[in-house]
């Protein structure tokens, strides 16, 4: 039975023979080609023995199949068992060693499946021409011609168990031609090469040089003027064809590749170009690994020299290289391998900065302490009986005084847990070891200046201190250029010491290398993440540039590699970061470039190029230029419009500014140098320091060896000098207090505030109606409008996350009013308050869970069957406290003491109730806020407060809204009363 079986299976997996032996020839030939054309692919065929099964098809006579099939029947009578395990092939037989199989059908002499079927052509004329010979007897018999075909096919369906070689000389006919599997790889790379998308670029017909970057109208303008040799094409097409990179236009460039595969050298190639073609731009290099201040050195590398004979380049150094490092650690690095030291000023960094540097949670406890410590260095602040003035350069030291004495933050009632301020001081105490924090600063333009290669040497930093610093210097350069920007439209000399050495700066290039640690993927942020983000969305009007380099493409912000125009990618390994290339790939890439294979085996130095510029076709390869200087790490045009000013004019700009600046305070000469530097690189000139201290000395200033002032000016600094403490002590608390009594801030900010529907005319009108008046118009004493000032008051709108049970949880506004500390709703009419919410920071999460099942109206026994570590003792004992607190109103009844809710207390039990963001439903403008009330509640004694209400509940960001108010003065026989009107809605606020 089981033998009957195996025949049935066998004759049902045979298909019909072909009657036309040459349309069986041509479908041979057909799937030969398939099945080698998998090969190539590099797909593994499948199935690849049954399709060679097929192609051998008997030819032979009708009677010399009826005496094989007759030869067949026997043997399978004589022995089934073998019969029976050839029909019941499995994979594990596939994979058996080659020459195994081979020597088990010799000496059992069974034939396999692949002898069920017919001879090639090719086979059949072999064995014509063989036919009476008297050698024949010497050829391969007709068995073995079978098997060595089969074993080839074998070989093919089973490629892992090769070496290429082997592969390569596989053997195979299409019709009368005899192939190999070599030959037939030479046609397809052939035919590859042959692409629907030449290779096309924006070239100059004169010199035969290819651009990418540069726009055609600029091309034309301009020609090749600041272009960047940074390499030569490297495909048959255009071999040999010089790169030129834009300068004139600022680009994003990101250049990435495994370790070794020659990404930071490509970024030595591109700021060495610049240095030398473009002078028109300030050029800064954050260097995290300390490899780019040998680029002052001539390369000596002697492969390298070799090679650059070969592009026609000579070894050079960079005579305008300099480099800073930071300045508290510059007494451990030796003088030979440093130009000056930076520093930044502390109050330049923002409470996120702080925050994403130290580690901690921004709207944390102490986030928010950070937050107001800023806050009072800023507006001023009261320590150890006296009034601290506000400071624009505040240092780190006074950071710790303000946390350590400020009477506020220190106070029993309203101040934090001093264990929150010691760990905030010590952390600040830590940050003065970074040697990166200076009162004065680094001015921005002597960093980045024209002429300049500028290297920040960061390597001595960590990794979250690099991005901080990384993240500032990007901030202030794309504000400094947006300002820039506007100002070289107007082109005025006039300009401020100060605001020239800070905001007048070239358009600059920003060069930064390990970019995966600083503006790393998915939620991870570091202090640069957000100013790099915002650097490269809004710098290419400005004129900012950005050319960044990582080994690890996948590990970049997305909203980064968004925004890139040209892209460099050497070798790279892994899958996620060959995806993440060609994902965000500028142009179009051919099919053979896109294989994995491609950019795993691209050799160093090589790398593929892509360009957002319609004049290049598509993505090409390219060899990268060796280096001239030493490598230790083995639509603002910049060009379009500049001023061309004498050395005459340069000498009276200096005096000019100089002298304006002398007439408000001595300048010492260290910043007078600073300031002749500066305009010599700007406008290309060689102004002495000595002329213009001589020329400032006929208009009656005194120079001296470390100063320059004028007489008058100088005498009044003294006085100062001599002043005692006494009088400056009374000095600062005479102005305190005066700005305390005004009630306002001084700055004019533009602020989101609720629409302002109601004018002054009507604000008098609800006014005079809520006024008191004589009674009948006849007795007694009646109130009179004294005065009227519209300001606004502030509202925290809270974005938090509520938690259910199952951790599932919905987003949320909220809205608190500064002034009261109640929450905010708006009925479709007018505003309405919680009653009750600003004493909900004083409970605890078992105070909070019985307070909440309260406002629901459940009672105590509800309560403890809704919550397993609640008895009903215990619940007693809560409300007890409760009680004590002003949340329940405790009577005694009949001998018995009760609990009710206070009638005063109205507040929602979950964060998910409808009027809980009723706010959002509002109208808002940007309005300039001249006039903010003081808030009475703090952002972060409003979180305690929601913390306290619903502590299943995570606030994710605090914002500033602003509520309009009219304050109506209303007297009456010399006395005054208050009375606000809601500038939205007109209803009078109690």
């Amino acid at each position: 039975m089981e033998e009957k079986k195996i025949e049935e299976e066998i004759e049902e997996t045979e298909e019909p023979r072909p009657i036309d032996g040459e349309r069986v020839e041509k479908s041979v030939v057909k799937e030969d080609t398939d099945i080698f054309d998998e090969l190539v692919e590099g797909n593994e065929p499948k199935h690849v023995e049954e399709k060679v099964e097929n192609k051998i098809i008997e030819k032979d006579e009708p009677e010399e199949k009826e005496t094989e099939e007759t030869e067949e029947k026997k043997e399978e009578t004589e022995k089934p068992a073998f019969e029976k395990s050839q029909a019941a092939k499995t994979k594990e037989t596939k994979k058996e060693d080659t020459k195994t199989k081979k020597s088990k059908k010799k000496k059992t002499k069974k034939k396999s499946d692949y002898e069920k079927k017919e001879l090639t052509s090719r086979e059949k004329e072999l064995l014509k021409e063989t036919e009476g010979d008297e050698l024949e007897e010497e050829l391969p018999e007709k068995e073995e011609i079978k098997e060595k075909i089969i074993e080839n096919a074998r070989k093919v369906s089973e490629p892992e168990e090769m070496n290429e070689e082997e592969i390569e000389g596989i053997e195979y006919y299409s019709g009368e031609e005899r192939h190999t599997l070599k030959d037939e790889k030479k046609e397809i790379i052939a035919k590859e090469k042959v692409s629907v998308f030449d290779l096309g670029f924006l070239e100059n017909e004169e010199t035969g040089n290819a651009f990418i970057g540069r726009k055609k109208s600029v091309f034309e303008k301009h020609g090749e003027k600041a272009g960047l040799f940074v390499g030569k094409v490297n495909e048959e097409e255009l071999r040999g064809k010089n790169v030129l990179l834009d300068s004139l236009n600022p680009h994003v460039v990101f250049v990435c590749g495994a370790r070794g595969s020659g990404k930071s050298y490509v970024l030595g190639v591109l700021a060495e170009e610049l240095a030398l073609k473009n002078k028109d731009v300030g050029l800064i290099v954050i260097d995290p690994i300390g490899v780019f201040w040998s680029m002052r050195f001539p390369n000596k590398e002697l492969n390298e020299v070799s090679k650059l004979s070969e592009w026609d380049l000579m070894p050079h150094g960079l005579e305008n290289v300099k480099v800073f490092i930071p300045e508290g650690i510059k007494s451990e690095v030796p003088k030979s391998t440093f130009d000056a030291t930076f520093s930044i000023q502390p109050s330049l960094l923002t409470a996120e900065d702080w925050c994403l540097t130290f580690g901690i949670e921004r709207f944390g406890p102490s986030g928010l302490l950070l937050s107001k410590v800023l806050k009072k260095l800023e507006h001023g602040f009261k320590a150890e009986g006296k009034y601290i003035k506000k400071k624009e350069n505040f240092s780190l030291n006074e950071i710790s005084y303000c946390l350590e004495k400020d009477e506020e933050l220190n106070s029993r009632e309203r101040g934090y847990k001093q264990d929150s301020i010691r760990a905030l001081v010590s952390r600040f105490e830590a940050a003065k070891s970074w040697g990166i924090f200076s009162e004065k600063g680094t001015p921005l333009g002597e960093l980045s200046r024209e002429s300049q290669l500028t290297i920040l040497d960061t390597s001595f930093l960590e990794d979250d201190v690099t991005a901080l610093v990384i993240g500032i210097i990007a901030r202030r350069i794309l504000a400094a250029r947006k300002i820039s920007t506007r100002k070289e439209a107007a082109k005025k000399f006039k300009k401020d010491l100060d605001e020239m050495l800070e905001m007048d700066i070239p358009p600059t290039w920003l060069f930064i290398d390990e970019a995966h640690t600083l503006i790393p993927s998915g939620n991870v942020k570091t202090p640069a993440t957000s100013a790099l983000v915002e650097y490269v969305k809004q710098g290419r009007r400005p004129g900012c540039s950005l050319v960044c380099a990582t080994q690890q493409p996948s590990a970049i912000d997305t909203r980064v590699l968004s925004q890139l125009d040209v892209l460099i990618s050497h070798k790279l390994v892994f899958d996620d970061d060959i995806k993440a290339i060609f994902k965000r790939t500028p142009s179009i890439v051919p099919a053979k470039y896109k294989k994995s294979s491609f950019i795993r085996t691209l050799s160093v130095g090589t790398a593929l190029v892509a360009d957002r510029r319609e004049e290049t076709t598509r993505a090409f390869v390219m060899d990268i230029r060796p280096r001239m200087s030493q490598h230790e790490g083995r639509d603002a045009e910049t060009s379009e419009v500049k001023e061309q000013v004498s050395e005459e004019d340069v000498m009276k700009l200096a005096t000019e500014i100089i002298w304006k600046k002398l007439q408000q305070e001595p300048l010492e000469m260290e910043k007078v140098n600073i300031l002749v530097d500066t305009l010599n690189g700007k406008y290309k000139s060689k102004i002495m320091l000595s002329s213009v201290l001589d020329s400032l000395e006929e208009r009656g200033a005194v120079i001296e060896a470390e100063k320059v002032y004028i007489k008058g000016i100088e005498k009044k600094e003294e006085e100062k000098e001599f002043e005692t403490e006494e009088e400056k002590y009374e000095k600062e608390v005479e102005e305190g207090l005066k700005e305390q009594e005004e009630g306002k801030e001084k700055s004019v900010l533009k602020e989101l505030t609720l629409a302002l529907k109601i004018d002054e005319k009507n604000a008098r009108k609800i006014g005079n109606k809520n006024r008191k008046k004589r009674t009948l118009g006849l007795f007694g004493s009646e109130e009179r409008i004294k005065g009227i000032v519209l300001s606004y008051e502030l509202i925290y709108k809270i974005s938090l996350n509520d938690f259910d049970l199952k951790r599932e949880f919905v987003s949320v506004d909220c809205f608190v009013d500064a002034m009261s500390g109640e929450l905010m709703h708006y009925n479709g009419k007018n505003f309405v308050k919680s009653k009750g919410f600003n004493k909900t920071a004083l409970l605890n999460k078992d105070e909070s869970f019985v307070l909440r099942n309260l406002l629901q109206k459940k009672t105590v026994k509800e309560i403890t069957e809704r919550s397993s570590e609640i008895s009903e003792d215990k619940a007693r004992k809560i409300v007890s406290a409760l009680a004590e607190k002003g949340f329940l109103k405790k009577e005694k009844r009949e001998g018995k003491i009760q609990y009710s809710l206070d009638k005063e207390l109205d507040l929602p039990f979950t964060p998910r109730h409808k009027l809980i963001s009723s706010l959002n439903n509002c109208s808002y403008t940007e309005n300039l806020v001249s006039s903010a009330v003081k808030e009475k509640f703090s952002a972060e004694e409003v979180n305690s407060m929601l913390k306290g209400l619903w502590p299943n509940s995570i606030v994710k960001k605090s914002t500033k809204l602003f509520r309009p108010v009219y304050y109506i003065t209303l007297e009456e026989d010399g006395k005054e009363r208050a009375l606000r009107i809601d500038g939205t809605t007109g209803q009078v606020i109690s």
